[in-house]
């Protein structure tokens, strides 16, 4: 029947009438989308609010006719389309997320088998919500090339998408020579090939470089694309250091580039920099004509005591301050020797103008009355709560004269209390969590860990505040905040399973990026809910579907803890058209086995475009299979590398990059040495000596070789030092650069490095090769460490301390303050020995050297046997 004369004047009314109307083929609906056209209903969001909720209320799952529900997308389409340009991202996520899967029947790919341009140009927008691997088995090339001008507008393109298609696109015979054949690529620019790149000639790359829109595309695409365009740059500046280098991607310059003292200081001033690369740029930096203030926050993140050494005291404490006003965070190696320096020069009446975590080294709390008690516990509440962790005996000395000056008298904190501590409050007991103002939820949001007494403290709290776990709903968990990352399994069974689906997905992924230990825990904690159902019904005849998986996510993962229910449940085509999302989701090793053998039964060997989407399956792979793999491009080894974890499958990053070599590489360069990093160490021999000075001169992140044998680390300290040895006039740099390297350092490399002064911290002292620390004079570790010496008596116990201490005399261990027996005795001109004390020891020095009394009176022993035979023979 016609609704021509249909009187609809509300898009509820119409969201009614497509529900109960009897929409199965599309001549059926016409008239209703003539009225869905109308100016009545322009508020689709109303519309489709309407509609899903009468959905819902009809049980309707799908509507009856894709055709139908294509046709009423596209109506839909057509209301947005004059303001879809303002829409970001997440506005599109949550229109094909939450409104229109009921228009999808499920999956996008139910407008045709093979995607067509009519396709893309229905969708506008909300194409970047097809995935990579539908757009490689679904999308044809010459038809993605006659689509060009729709594609290349579309904004938020994933890496991965884009480079899909732009690999599409030539195959079937596109050129990129010419600046505007880049260009016209448009959003799909992030996908461009490192390869193509490459190939491009200078006078391409220069103008590219110059292009603001093309710079700001390429800051949104992989690392191994950005690096490959620095690179080119570099290349064609005939010499010059960085002059053409946009400032975005300043962060894929090599280190070894920042070693000339031919900087231009106001342009390095206007760029992104790493920590490690503002830590090269340092020394250079505070040497120039700029003010302090005047740095930028990127270059500040650099400071080191070492490349600060040579500024008068008060300078170094302006500097200090200029950090703190831009809040940089300084980092911890370099707290114990920045407190040093300022050790008597902060006033209790200036100490606002400092970092607080200097604050908590410096250790003022005893300098002042209670007028700058409150004040002080404020800063100190800022310390970051890593510090803090790390520092417990100071932690808990604070939190007794935190409560002693602020009148704290019982286990109840007052709201006022709670905001003045800040992250002090992380270390609060059981006892005070349960009694003190319920503001105690909100300040423990800030903490990243807890104790067990502590986690049942504040699940204690979270039921009295929002009471039974069974009445809670998604609104209640959000209201948590991150303390729901802290519920356990017992909890979460007793919330309703729709509250939890609504609020866990959003939740893991944003824990996935900012507390990867939490998000662990709280997955393993939502597995534990489903293994306590014991459900022995195969799959529980509810299929996977594309819509559930793109809305759970990490949830799935949660959901399915048994091999033979996920093989039961995981259709096929689901796995094959969302193979980026599986391999991002942290499913268990037999799982991943499930999740493999699937795709070996639809692909069999892997395809090369298909291996950059694995992620976390990659691993479920052996080696004798990864053999048969087809690793051409540096993007792919890279995307394998980390899509991740590697630890303990060093067989299998070795054949990874063995496949790699093999497809017509002979090097490892730029992004695939710096994705090798964290496997460094795993690499077999003949893959280390194939490092060349090429390789190492593009580095533009310090190798991390603290887990490697002697050998390696030997091996790949001296390949690097050949590379860049050259530098070595410029001091702090070129030891910032190899500062990190230096476990292979022999010890008259350390002695050059203790002529500039370089204040080497004890994580990187304590990385040193004992048997060359053992060769270094009193002399050479007072240059090598400087303020930090004192700090040795920390450590007295480690392997490199211990290695020194023993090949020295006890008057050189007491030349560096060092309160510990030496190895040997002092000689004297007669050949007897003396026996030289070692310096008094306080009562906690005294209790910190209590295990090494023994050694200590055996050592003694020792030296009177020797003294008496000396005097017996005279």
């Amino acid at each position: 029947m016609g609704v021509q004369g249909v009187d609809v004047k509300t898009p509820k009314q119409m969201a009614h009438l497509i529900v109960t109307s009897n929409l199965h083929s599309l001549e059926s609906s016409q008239d209703i989308l003539e009225v869905l056209s109308r100016d009545l209903c322009i508020d689709v969001s109303t519309f489709m609010t309407q509609f899903n909720e009468y959905a819902h209320q009809a049980h309707l799952n799908a509507l009856p006719n894709a055709t139908v529900g294509a046709a009423i997308l596209k109506a839909v389409l057509d209301r947005l389309s004059p303001s879809s340009h303002l829409f970001p991202a997440s506005v599109w996520a949550e229109w094909f997320q939450q409104q229109l899967p009921l228009l999808l029947p499920f999956e996008i790919e139910a407008f045709t088998d093979l995607l067509s341009k009519e396709t893309f140009q229905t969708l506008g927008a909300l194409a970047v919500e097809l995935t990579p691997s539908m757009l490689l088995s679904k999308a044809d090339g010459q038809m993605l090339n006659r689509t060009l001008p729709v594609l290349s507008t579309i904004r938020d393109w994933s890496p991965a998408q884009a480079s899909i298609i732009v690999k599409k696109l030539l195959q079937n015979g596109l050129q990129l020579t010419q600046t505007r054949d880049v260009l016209t690529l448009g959003t799909l620019a992030s996908g461009l090939p490192s390869s193509e790149v490459s190939q491009l000639s200078d006078d391409a790359i220069l103008q590219l470089a110059a292009d603001e829109n093309f710079i700001n595309i390429l800051q949104g695409a992989t690392e191994s694309l950005q690096h490959a365009f620095v690179h080119r740059i570099l290349q064609s500046n005939e010499g010059k250091i960085f002059p053409r280098v946009p400032a975005g991607l300043a962060s894929q310059i090599p280190l070894s580039q920042l070693l000339s003292s031919q900087l231009d200081i106001d342009k390095i001033n206007k760029m992104l920099w790493t920590p490690a690369q503002a830590q090269v740029l340092f020394q250079t930096v505070l040497k120039s004509p700029l003010k302090y203030s005047q740095l930028s926050s990127s270059l500040l993140q650099g400071f080191s005591c070492g490349a600060a050494n040579f500024l008068k005291q008060i300078e170094f404490a302006e500097l200090i301050r200029v950090l703190a006003s831009k809040h940089i965070r300084i980092d911890k190696n370099q707290l114990s020797c920045t407190a040093k320096r300022l050790t008597g020069f902060i006033k209790p009446s200036d100490f606002e103008e400092y970092p607080a975590d200097i604050l908590l080294s410096l250790g003022m709390e005893k300098d002042f009355g209670p007028d700058n008690c409150e004040k002080y516990f404020r800063q100190i509440g800022q310390v970051h709560f890593d510090i803090l962790k790390k520092e417990t005996l100071k932690w808990k000395t604070l939190m007794d004269q935190a409560e002693h000056c602020l009148g704290i008298s019982n286990d109840s904190l007052s709201k006022k209390h709670l905001q003045i501590l800040g992250n002090l409050s992380c270390a609060l007991n059981d006892s005070q969590i349960k009694k003190s103002d319920p503001y105690i939820l909100q300040v423990l949001q800030y903490c990243s860990s807890f104790t067990a007494s502590q986690v049942t403290a504040i699940q204690h709290r979270l039921k009295d505040i929002f009471g039974s776990p069974s009445t809670w709903t998604a609104s209640t968990l959000q209201g948590m905040g991150n303390l729901a990352s802290i519920l356990d399994s017992n909890i979460l069974q007793r919330i309703p399973e729709a509250w939890k689906t609504q609020f866990f997905p959003n939740f893991l992924s944003w824990l996935k990026i900012h507390n990867k230990e939490q998000f662990m825990y709280s997955l393993k904690q939502l597995k534990g809910t489903q293994r306590n159902k014991r459900d022995t019904t195969p799959c529980s005849g509810v299929p996977l579907t594309a819509d559930r998986v793109r809305k759970e996510r990490d949830m799935i993962a949660a959901s399915y803890t048994s091999s033979s229910d996920l093989e039961a449940c995981l259709p096929d085509s689901v796995l094959k058209n969302h193979l980026e999302l599986f391999g991002s989701m942290e499913f268990e090793d037999p799982l991943l086995q499930v999740l493999k053998m699937k795709l070996d039964k639809m692909l069999g060997v892997l395809p090369e475009d298909y291996l950059p989407l694995l992620g976390h399956i990659a691993k479920a792979y052996q080696p004798s299979e990864m053999a048969r793999w087809n690793v051409t491009a540096s993007d792919t080894l890279v995307a394998l590398l980390r899509g991740t974890s590697w630890l303990n499958h060093d067989e299998k990053v070795n054949e990874m990059v063995n496949q790699y070599l093999k497809g017509n590489h002979t090097q490892l360069r730029g992004t695939v040495l710096t994705a090798l990093d964290p496997h460094i160490c795993a690499l077999e021999d003949h893959l280390l000596q194939q490092l060349s000075p090429e390789d190492i001169w593009e580095l533009s992140t310090p190798l991390d070789i603290s887990q490697c044998s002697q050998r390696k680390k030997n091996l790949i300290y001296h390949q690097v030092k050949a590379t860049v040895q050259e530098h070595q006039n410029a001091q702090n740099a070129y030891y910032q650069m190899l500062k990190s390297l230096l476990g292979g350092a022999p010890s008259e490399d350390l002695i050059q490095f203790a002529a500039d002064s370089p204040v080497m911290a004890m994580d990187t002292f304590t990385a040193l090769n004992p048997e060359e620390v053992k060769k270094l004079s009193p002399q050479n570790l007072k240059d090598l460490l400087d303020i930090n010496l004192s700090e040795l008596n920390t450590i007295v116990e480690h392997p490199t301390v211990q290695a020194w201490v023993k090949a020295h005399t006890q008057s050189e261990v007491n030349a560096i303050g060092l309160k510990v027996m030496a190895g040997h005795p002092d000689p004297t001109p007669d050949g007897s020995f003396v026996l030289t004390s070692a310096p008094p020891i306080s009562r906690a020095e005294g209790a910190l050297m209590k295990e090494h009394r023994l050694q200590i009176s055996y050592t003694i022993l020792l030296a009177l046997w020797g003294v008496m035979i000396s005097l017996g023979a005279s």
